[in-house]
């Protein structure tokens, strides 16, 4: 996707009224995926923080919630492909082994994006232990 499909991509977006977008994404093993986009209408605060805050307050299932692709799947998709293949695909790993989840918020028009990503941790702990066969037999 180039710069002005990008582009082209925000604008439709905003003339269809979408203000804020929020992907749920999660992998493990070896794959990983977009879960659900869902989106918002309403005017966002100015402050980044404030209206990232508003985005992320969006729930991805319910009565109320606005599913991206109910409302243009084609654009849904893009969204997903440009996502998955351009940005979360260089962040920390979280669709390998112990895998992991997270959320993107994308202000639209403006594409300002915030992503919150929690990976799993496996520790391992090392102990070593000795003995003699004969003392445990005696016991």
């Amino acid at each position: 996707m180039t710069e002005n499909d990008l582009t082209g991509l925000l604008l439709q977006l905003a003339d269809r009224g979408v203000t804020g977008i929020k992907l749920f994404y999660s992998g493990g093993g070896d794959s990983g995926a977009i879960d659900d986009i869902v989106y918002t209408t309403s005017k966002l605060n100015k402050d980044d923080e404030d209206a990232f805050n508003e985005i992320n307050d969006l729930a991805n299932y319910g009565e109320d919630v606005n599913h991206l692709s109910h409302l243009d799947s084609a654009l849904a998709a893009d969204i997903e492909s440009f996502a998955e293949e351009k940005i979360l695909s260089d962040i920390e790993d979280w669709w390998n082994n112990d895998g992991g989840y997270g959320v993107m918020l994308i202000q639209i028009p403006s594409g300002k994006y915030k992503i919150y990503n929690e990976i799993y941790i496996t520790n391992s702990e090392s102990y070593e232990h000795d003995g003699s066969l004969i003392d445990q037999s005696l016991d």
